[in-house]
């Protein structure tokens, strides 16, 4: 299983300059997005394979998954 993680700030800033979507807009649901990274991710994390850093520009989160579909090993934020 591949874990896609970016630092809260990353994640609160992409929900912040979204438009075509407008969950995370209001308080209580920033409130729940940061309750699902503390208490959710490190679930996730505990079983991931790999992580890739999806704060990295796009076509390297592609790259690595690319990489990872073809038997090979993510790089650079990945673990």
């Amino acid at each position: 299983m591949v874990l896609l993680s970016a630092p809260v700030e990353a994640i609160l800033a992409r929900i912040a300059q979204r438009t075509n979507n407008p969950y995370g807009q209001n308080p209580d649901e920033r409130d729940l997005i940061l309750r699902h990274v503390a208490e959710v991710q490190p679930l996730l994390r505990a079983t991931a394979t790999t992580e890739i850093d999806a704060s990295a520009p796009l076509a390297e989160v592609v790259r690595q998954l690319e990489m990872l579909g073809r038997g090979g090993c993510a790089e650079g934020g990945a673990r």
